[in-house]
């Protein structure tokens, strides 16, 4: 094999790993978000109800509950942000 064709034969085998390797990264980046998005929307209906909760205990000043939606909702906050960001690149 010449020089020119063994050179060629070397560069697309590492195309081809690199490819492979881009492509697994791609199917297990989208599994784990998939992952983390299902997460947070537990945490968006537990949110939801923290939130009916407060509301009901708005009169009563629930100070724990109060700080307990606040809490689950920076967590979504977060979790969203992180989603979101990982779109962009």
């Amino acid at each position: 094999m010449s020089q020119f064709k063994q050179a060629l034969h070397n560069q697309a085998q590492a195309l081809e790993l690199l490819h492979d390797e881009l492509a697994l990264k791609a199917h297990l980046f989208k599994a784990d978000m998939k992952t983390q998005w299902e997460a947070l929307e537990a945490k968006w209906s537990d949110f939801k109800e923290h939130l009916g909760r407060a509301e009901v205990a708005a009169k009563d000043a629930s100070h724990n509950l109060d700080a307990s939606s606040k809490s689950l909702g920076d967590s979504l906050l977060a979790g969203y942000t992180e989603i979101k960001n990982a779109f962009k690149h």
